[in-house]
């Protein structure tokens, strides 16, 4: 393939909304298209027949990803270039992907998903390499307000003096706060990340499914109530939980009686993604008004 056949080639993605640019094997741009041009604020005039793609996207003189595709991808290089950040293309085995963050693109800088591929004549020698950029600001956005979110419940769930634990859809234990530590004597070492929070309740039964995960299971009101042997019933102060008292043998010096809740947690689209449990040990009394 000669450059005016890659060039023509390209061409193909002149009305592409993805912005694209393609080098050759000497690492001369020889196309750029508008979507590109519009995202990164520099028009195809200032970088075709040049090698200075890298401006588009650097203050200094490094190589992009397309540079280092149509050079093999070394892995020293990528892994200098793009450390922890680099990955093999899903639908393309030659071909690299990469996300990072670009400061001077827009008023306040903006995530970038990007992928280079290597283009190959006839006898399969590496002649040039397409790159495609997306612009990913808002799921990286998203993404720091859910680990903002977690992390919040977190520390709200760590510092509650009421015993609570949280498990996610495959009933696996997410959260086991210290006063849940405190009354079942189990640390939260011992369940966390397991689906066998039960054996915190009920350490000598084979198997037994606990209030928060019949929530996640999507349990029927009589399902809840043949469980708990008419100990149970649907919570007044939150949709679509339920509430339950039991007796556990093992808790104190003669076992406790205590009361449970568990609740749905939900995602933005409403499905279940887990559900969260407090307990209330029903043998301890108010202290006396003076």
């Amino acid at each position: 393939m000669t450059d005016a056949a890659l060039i023509d080639a390209a061409r193909i993605l002149d009305g592409s909304p993805v912005p694209t640019f393609v080098i050759d094997s000497s690492h001369v741009v020889v196309y750029w298209n508008d979507a590109l041009a519009r995202m990164s604020g520099v028009p195809a005039a200032e970088v075709l027949g040049t090698h200075y793609q890298w401006r588009a996207f650097y203050p200094a003189h490094r190589p992009v990803l397309a540079d280092l595709v149509v050079d093999g991808a070394v892995q020293n290089l990528l892994e200098k270039f793009y450390r922890g950040k680099y990955r093999r293309a899903e639908h393309c085995p030659d071909g690299w992907e990469s996300e990072d963050f670009f400061p001077t693109f827009g008023d306040e800088g903006c995530w970038l998903a990007f992928s280079a591929a290597p283009i190959r004549n006839a006898e399969g020698k590496i002649v040039g390499c397409v790159e495609t950029l997306q612009d990913i600001s808002e799921r990286k956005e998203a993404e720091v307000s859910r680990r903002a979110a977690e992390r919040q419940l977190a520390e709200i769930i760590a510092g509650s003096p009421v015993a609570t634990f949280v498990v996610d859809t495959h009933c696996r234990v997410t959260h086991w706060n210290r006063a849940c530590e405190a009354l079942t004597g189990v640390s939260a070492n011992e369940v966390m990340g397991k689906n066998e929070v039960w054996r915190a309740f009920y350490p000598f039964e084979t198997r037994r499914v606990v209030l928060a995960e019949m929530i996640v299971r999507g349990a029927s009101s009589d399902e809840l109530l043949e469980r708990y042997t008419g100990h149970a019933h649907p919570s007044v102060l939150v949709a679509n939980a339920f509430e339950a008292r039991d007796f556990f043998p093992t808790f104190g010096e003669g076992g406790k009686w205590l009361h449970f809740m568990a609740a749905p947690l939900h995602d933005m689209h409403g499905k279940v993604i887990g559900a969260i449990e407090t307990l209330v040990d029903l043998s301890v009394k108010a202290p006396e008004e003076t």
